[in-house]
């Protein structure tokens, strides 16, 4: 028996993951979502982490370059914007027409929230004012974290289903993984975020992109064939 071709689509796994995406996925992005909404109304009630200032003074104490901490905290920045628009033109080629709309959907929400959230909760940064860029002003949640695991975590979900390189996928996963830790790091290490900003990135992450794995699993909505077109 020879082996069949992967389809761009996944669907040749469809009967062996539609049911365990089916239910892992909604239990994820529900976790995601309540850890979030629980955390947010932590820190508007006033609650104070002990950890938070714990761990600030021990990124400050190791007085590493600061341009070192500028770099990573820029990967997360305009590099991302580029892959976010790139990944969407990629689906739009191959006529993946509903995952593309759902991805800028998701990158939409993550961004509009993350900046409502913000005005929401007002929660100074510990520098006391935000990177220097207009309405960027409060620190929680981080936005860098949330769009980082979003974005990154979309194109490694896209890639996982789509390539028979085990891994190579599996590589990228954990390359995600260091990406999205150091540049947390690098955030706390500028003082531009305390650890709980990062949490809460983190939670909103997981809720979108559990969301959008949902969404484009095998034999999903947005994993559907593009209508045919019809006759002239």
């Amino acid at each position: 028996m020879t082996a069949q071709p992967i389809p761009l689509d996944g669907s040749s796994e469809a009967g062996a993951h539609a049911g365990t995406a089916s239910t892992i996925w909604p239990i994820l992005a529900a976790l995601g979502i309540g850890a979030f909404v629980a955390l947010t109304v932590a820190l508007s009630s006033g609650v104070v982490f002990p950890f938070d200032r714990q761990l600030l003074d021990y990124t400050k104490s190791w007085g590493s370059p600061k341009i070192i901490w500028d770099a990573l905290s820029q990967s997360a920045n305009f590099p991302l914007i580029f892959l976010g628009v790139a990944f969407v033109a990629w689906l739009l080629w191959h006529k993946r027409y509903r995952e593309a709309v759902l991805a800028i959907l998701v990158l939409v929400a993550v961004t509009a929230g993350s900046e409502g959230v913000k005005e929401l909760t007002a929660r100074q940064r510990p520098a006391g004012n935000g990177d220097g860029i207009p309405g960027v002003v409060y620190s929680y949640p981080s936005g860098h974290i949330l769009e980082c695991f979003t974005i990154l975590g979309m194109i490694t979900l896209r890639i996982w289903r789509t390539t028979r390189h085990r891994r190579l996928a599996a590589l990228l996963v954990v390359l995600v993984t260091i990406e999205v830790i150091l540049v947390g790091i690098a955030r706390v290490a500028l003082q531009e975020h305390f650890p709980t900003d990062l949490l809460g990135g983190l939670f909103g992450g997981i809720a979108a992109l559990s969301t959008y794995a949902w969404f484009t699993r095998p034999g999903g909505w947005a994993d559907r064939p593009p209508m045919p077109a019809r006759p002239t």
